[in-house]
């Protein structure tokens, strides 16, 4: 009867612990949500409280002591594999890999002897092929037997849902199109008119060129317009919701990828970047790929999956300077069990690691070249807003009269908390909060906590690091180490494992709160708080951000709103615009979205331009003044009396953003 007493009591008492556990969380929860609520509201007099953050960390002690001796939230268990490859003869896997050799170096050694002008079409088709041949030899996996392929409904409601929210209004949500955008436009059209030919080459401000033939495809086909120039990346978005639930289900079952997918798809900061006609958003596409299929190969030690994540991660050297930290990531995943098990780690996944890092260098290798060839160039962006290359670390020193090591904590604390304290510093956002609501960003250092725990806690389990390699080399490779933090665009990738941190505390919650205080409440309380997410993040993007114009700034929204009347206007009218130094008529959304129109600035005072002859009466003309040199208005009416005023005003708040003199005749 004693023992029949204790058996019943255990339960019971483990029941009571768990109870106190959870009122635990719950409370320093609550706490964390009220501290970051009132900071934000205070901002910027108010600094971060890091109250909060460490009573986040009590909530995860909590949650992780009451959920570890049964912690459902466990992956599913595979033995230790022995590498394999496919099925494919010696013959065909060393003819595969001889032709991948011999077609890379002749492609290595072709490119330094072509010029700008030639044809790299033959090139680019060889790269593709000394990719193939890589894979080719490798040898892709019986289709029955790894991939047992079936439709599954949740991946495409996942990518009907994201879809559905980063196309709808495509062409004008944002309604700006900003500078930086038309600039890549801009590109992508001396890509169709033959004046960029070299895709393995950087342009633009230090971006590979590959992107630029990307997105020409759209823009060939639909011409120079917002919806052409965005539609790739939304693409690009939405297949970055479905590689992370394929990544999440890898490492931690369906349920949990889809609620981080859902969140993903929904979250406001992610649909933003994915509706910009700017490559940012194909960092989480590559990183979550790759990691997927990094996944994969240390589940099931197949050549195949290891040689993708390598061409995943060569293919994001052509694409956005930042999506380099997806090789960094591949690194740190393998470099923490290699620390713990050095030997064991080599035994079991060696041969692996050599097949990743030769398709990487396959894959990669026209573009480390170029790299090797011309460092600055391949660097450029890096150079320009790495704090140390550019030297604003030692120029900071000097201004605050502080050491290296408080600049850079403060640069980590502002990187570090862009989601739960600090604004974005520009414009390429602009949104005037952190990129989470109190409540979900506390979650989210909930769900980082228990990640934390959980991958070093006796018995650790080594699938929870690659989401925490992802967020830490984020924040402090494109956030601590860069000039300006938090800068959005540097920090889009991390919405994927921030996404997922917040699954993570949501899940484990369900879970507790179903086991000891509502029976079958766990699935109720998980659709409550992503309707709760997808609610405030729909609302905060849609009908509150978008109206206000915030993003690209008041002189994008200017060109953006001038563009139509130009085209109707002035395609047989020469444009004077009047705008320098504040603005001038090659800002680049101008020349992208009214290409027919001719452009002509004013940089000295009117009434001299009309004096020297450049502007002269009798001409069918259009004026441009931006506020700053309205005043030279009235030489305009001088000249030309009979003009008509068409002043352009910003639809978020009626500000004046510039004034259009159009001649007679008027139609």
């Amino acid at each position: 009867m004693a023992h029949s007493g204790v058996s019943r009591s255990s339960p019971h008492l483990r029941h009571q612990y768990i109870r106190q556990a959870l009122l635990i969380a719950l409370l320093t929860l609550l706490y964390a949500v009220w501290m970051f609520w009132r900071a934000v509201r205070g901002w910027p007099e108010s600094k971060p409280p890091l109250s909060a953050v460490f009573s986040a960390g009590i909530a995860a002690l909590a949650l992780a002591w009451a959920g570890w001796p049964e912690r459902a939230m466990v992956a599913k268990q595979v033995a230790g594999q022995s590498f394999t490859f496919a099925k494919v003869t010696f013959k065909v896997r060393h003819t595969g890999f001889v032709v991948s050799g011999l077609f890379t170096g002749w492609l290595l050694w072709q490119i330094p002897r072509m010029s700008a002008g030639g044809n790299y079409w033959p090139l680019l088709g060889l790269w593709l092929l000394a990719i193939g041949a890589y894979i080719w030899a490798v040898g892709v996996p019986e289709h029955k037997k790894v991939w047992k392929y079936r439709v599954d409904g949740l991946a495409v409601f996942l990518v009907l849902l994201a879809l559905g929210l980063r196309v709808w209004r495509l062409g004008d949500i944002p309604f700006t199109l900003a500078g930086d955008e038309a600039s890549q436009g801009l590109e992508a059209l001396r890509v169709l008119r033959g004046w960029l030919r070299n895709p393995f080459i950087t342009g633009w401000l230090g971006v590979p060129t590959l992107s630029f033939f990307f997105n020409s495809m759209t823009i060939g086909v639909m011409g120079p317009t917002i919806l052409a120039l965005r539609l790739p990346w939304a693409l690009v978005g939405t297949a970055s919701v479905w590689t992370t639930y394929l990544w999440v289900r890898q490492l931690r079952g369906k349920e949990l990828a889809g609620i981080t997918a859902v969140l993903l798809a929904m979250y406001h900061y992610h649909i933003h970047f994915s509706r910009l006609g700017s490559n940012q958003i194909a960092d989480a596409f590559f990183l979550s790929l790759s990691l997927y299929f990094l996944a994969r190969a240390m589940d099931y030690n197949r050549a195949f999956d290891w040689a993708m994540s390598g061409v995943v991660a060569g293919l994001a050297f052509y694409f956005y300077a930042g999506a380099r930290l997806t090789l960094v990531v591949l690194i740190a995943v393998l470099i923490w069990p290699a620390i713990l098990q050095p030997r064991q780690l080599w035994r079991q996944y060696g041969f692996g690691v050599w097949v990743m890092s030769g398709a990487f260098l396959i894959t990669a290798a026209p573009m480390l070249q170029y790299a090797f060839r011309f460092p600055d160039d391949f660097n450029a962006r890096l150079n320009q807003v790495g704090i140390i290359q550019s030297g604003w670390l030692v120029q900071e020193m000097g201004v605050r009269g502080q050491g290296v090591l408080p600049i850079l904590l403060d640069q980590f604390q502002r990187a570090a908390l862009a989601f739960n304290f600090y604004p974005d510093r520009t414009v390429w956002y602009g949104l005037p909060q952190p990129l989470l609501d109190p409540l979900f960003g506390s979650l989210f250092l909930v769900g980082m906590g228990l990640a934390l725990l959980y991958g070093v806690w006796p018995g650790q389990d080594r699938r929870w690091w690659p989401p925490l390699a992802w967020w830490w080399a984020g924040v402090i490779l494109g956030g601590m180490l860069t000039e300006s933090p938090p800068s959005s665009q540097r920090l889009v990738s991390l919405s994927v494992p921030v996404c997922f941190f917040v699954a993570v505390a949501v899940w484990e919650l369900g879970r507790l709160l179903a086991r000891v205080v509502w029976q079958g409440g766990k699935r109720p309380f998980l659709i409550g708080m992503v309707l709760l997410f997808a609610v405030n993040s729909l609302l905060l993007y849609f009908a509150d951000y978008t109206p206000q114009r915030i993003y690209g700034g008041a002189r994008a929204e200017f060109a953006t709103t001038l563009t139509p009347l130009l085209q109707e206007v002035a395609t047989d009218r020469v444009v004077y615009f009047v705008g320098a130094p504040w603005m001038y008529g090659s800002f680049a959304t101008l020349p992208y979205l009214a290409p027919d129109v001719t452009i002509v600035d004013i940089e000295e005072p009117l009434d001299s331009a009309v004096s020297n002859g450049q502007v002269q009466a009798g001409q069918q003309t259009v004026f441009v003044f931006v506020p700053e040199r309205l005043s030279e208005l009235d030489v305009a009416r001088r000249i030309f009396p009979d003009g008509h005023e068409v002043p352009i005003a910003s639809a978020a708040d009626g500000q004046l953003l510039g004034v259009l003199y159009i001649t007679e005749p008027f139609p």
